[in-house]
């Protein structure tokens, strides 16, 4: 039987989470039989799981509910069973499981986080993945990364790539929402948390350069309350009239903003796969990007590409594409090629294969 590790539900949705939600999803369209385990508390309204099969078990929360009471709960369980865990770590002394690793930003630079939290993931990720049967990562680059620096053998990880919800193709709008009436102005927008890796000072500092001083700077994710002290300074730089952080949104609300921007712009440091851009393509929207490894591997020729580090190249960029119509509908003719290679069943697919290798292995061991 497969249990899948369902502390995600009581988590706000972000990248790491839609991969959980959509691969489950897929499942349950598909009639793949599963089990979500869920600690005790409410699950998030932006997951609809009318289709899920859901227990919780334990006691407590957060890491230690998925350390400690969920392996004491799982340890109890009868018969054939696997364990998934679609957000990464998992339960360090369940062996009989599958994690995923994203990306190892944390390993890669410490800096861009928390001195706790890059000791807790440094410390626990390698013990997580030789304790377990297998791994899912979300690009050949994450693959790459995690030969190099945990490391772990090749032949133990599965590429499975991140897609775009069928909802962000189909999009219909709410037009009667007194918020529409806001956003007749011109802007570009960007959709991350905030992390350093995000590199939002060097975005906002390239505002200075572009051309058109209408152009307005739309961000979407995170909490815009807790903002840090730099970043409003640097608004201040910018002019803080040209920037709107708009928190988290809907999606209903997030393919609109996408739909009416000029262009997406995605300047982030360091990734594993990156879904924005792909949503953003698949609203019909150009994309600029930066030019690292996992993101041109996901956005190939659909995408403009920026030096992340060097703000007259960003502004550059974005002036180029905000002006030339030519360039502008290539890039969104391309960019519904790219996103339409990626899809939720095709990936869900993969992980199944996964497992079915991994259920057949523990039957001769």
């Amino acid at each position: 039987m497969i249990y899948v590790n369902g502390r995600f539900l009581q988590q706000n949705q972000t990248g790491v989470t839609r991969f959980a939600y959509e691969i489950c999803r897929a499942w349950a369209n598909k009639g793949v039989e599963f089990v979500l385990c869920c600690p005790p508390g409410e699950t998030k309204k932006c997951y609809d799981i009318s289709k899920f099969v859901i227990i919780v078990c334990g006691w407590g929360k957060s890491h230690f509910w998925e350390q400690v009471a969920l392996p004491i709960w799982f340890a109890k369980i009868k018969g054939e069973k696997i364990l998934v865990n679609f957000t990464s770590l998992g339960p360090v002394w369940v062996r009989k499981k599958v994690m995923t690793i994203h990306d190892l930003a944390f390993m890669v630079n410490p800096k861009w986080y928390s001195r706790p939290y890059s000791i807790f993931y440094r410390w626990l990720t390698p013990l997580c993945a030789s304790s377990s049967l297998h791994i899912l990562t979300v690009s050949e680059f994450s693959k790459s990364e995690i030969v190099r620096l945990i490391p772990v053998e090749a032949n133990k990880i599965t590429v499975v790539y991140n897609a775009v919800a069928s909802s962000f193709y189909n999009a219909s709008f709410h037009s009667k929402s007194p918020e529409w009436s806001k956003f007749n102005e011109k802007y570009i927008l960007a959709v991350s948390s905030i992390d350093p890796r995000k590199n939002f000072p060097v975005l906002l500092r390239s505002l200075r350069y572009v051309a058109d001083k209408e152009i307005k700077l739309y961000v979407i994710g995170g909490n815009a309350a807790i903002y840090t002290e730099s970043v409003r300074n640097l608004c201040k730089v910018a002019g803080s009239e040209k920037v709107r952080w708009l928190g988290r949104v809907s999606d209903e609300d997030l393919k609109w903003y996408y739909s009416h921007s000029l262009c997406f712009i995605y300047p982030s440091l360091y990734e594993g796969f990156g879904i924005p851009p792909l949503e953003a393509m698949a609203c019909g929207t150009p994309t600029i990007v930066s030019a690292i490894p996992a993101i041109k591997e996901v956005c190939g020729n659909a995408s403009l590409y920026i030096n992340p580090y060097d703000e007259k190249d960003i502004a550059e960029k974005i002036n180029k594409l905000t002006s030339d119509i030519k360039l502008r509908n290539d890039l969104i003719s391309r960019g519904y090629v790219c996103c339409s290679k990626f899809g939720w069943t095709k990936s869900a697919e993969l992980v199944s294969n996964a497992i079915e290798n991994c259920l057949s292995k523990m039957k001769y061991e």
